[in-house]
């Protein structure tokens, strides 16, 4: 179980462990444990248990494309009808917090160009029980009871706080910063995709070659004093196929977080800089009383 994992069991183990929950924060895998409750009441127990192959679900709350760990929530229930396109959905976090938002159950709508698990229809829950390999339609689940140890280490989500300044000049304080749903800043070294963990630096510039750049270059200097340089997709093109709510994500939401009057998004190729508060972080780990 997740839960044994995390357990401390003697003091030679505690302090690697500690070491790489602190390397890798709430990405780091562990085995997930759950009982999935499918829309006729069955439950089943699985091990291994995943979302689209990934420890991560595609959720959007308060309108917002989020991805939210699964070593994170307690259990999360789904609401309406199997059939809904969109599908309602409430979770118990295991910091006690109570988030409810909506996912896509991927049947009829072209996915976000970062899907969870790739674009395919269908999105599903994949895991073993004891009858051998196991697989669910996220349409076809009730709820989902995840099988976390009272006394495991609780991962806490990180929280960005950062000043965002335009190419006009106007400023945004925001918190909860995310690029495209994550805490991490994707670009290109090269033809090289690589990626910048928010929470590490302290500030990203944004070249001035204007809003028509397809690729805008950046200029990332960490806390540590080191610099990295490359390029981020700014493109404000319209892709074949690609539905108002996708262009939106992709274009008008590439930065999203929350300010002190309410949701806040805006677009790649609309930024100058990006100044993040170390202080605006919360810790990643907190101890389950």
């Amino acid at each position: 179980m997740i839960g044994d994992s995390l357990m401390i069991r003697d003091k030679k183990c505690f302090f690697p462990l500690l070491f790489l929950v602190l390397l890798g924060g709430i990405e780091a895998s562990f085995a997930i444990e759950a009982t999935v409750i499918d829309r006729f009441g069955n439950q089943h127990n699985v091990r291994e248990l995943t979302y689209q192959g990934r420890q991560e679900l595609e959720v959007y709350i308060g309108g917002q494309r989020r991805l939210m760990s699964l070593l994170l929530i307690d259990r999360l229930r789904f609401e309406g009808e199997s059939r809904d396109e969109r599908q309602e959905v409430s979770f118990s976090m295991r910091s006690g917090k109570a988030v409810s938002g909506y996912m896509f159950s991927g049947g009829n709508s072209m996915p976000h160009q970062d899907a969870v698990g790739g674009g395919g229809s269908g999105r599903r829950f994949v895991g073993v029980t004891s009858l051998g390999p196991f697989f669910i339609l996220l349409s076809d689940v009730r709820e989902i009871v995840f099988d976390q140890d009272s006394k495991s280490v609780v991962s806490q989500e990180i929280v960005i706080t950062a000043t965002i300044i335009t190419a006009e000049g106007k400023t945004y304080k925001v918190s909860d910063l995310r690029f495209r749903g994550k805490q991490r800043l994707d670009f290109f070294r090269g033809r090289k995709k690589r990626f910048i963990p928010l929470d590490k630096v302290k500030r990203i510039d944004f070249d001035d070659s204007g809003a028509s750049e397809e690729y805008r270059p950046i200029t990332a200097i960490y806390r540590s004093g080191r610099t990295v340089m490359g390029t981020v997709d700014a493109s404000t093109v319209r892709l074949a196929g690609e539905t108002d709510r996708s262009y939106r994500d992709r274009v008008q939401g590439a930065l999203t977080g929350e300010m002190a009057s309410g949701s806040f998004s805006i677009g790649m190729h609309l930024v100058k800089q990006i100044r993040f508060e170390e202080e605006g972080l919360n810790s990643q780990l907190k101890p389950r009383k």
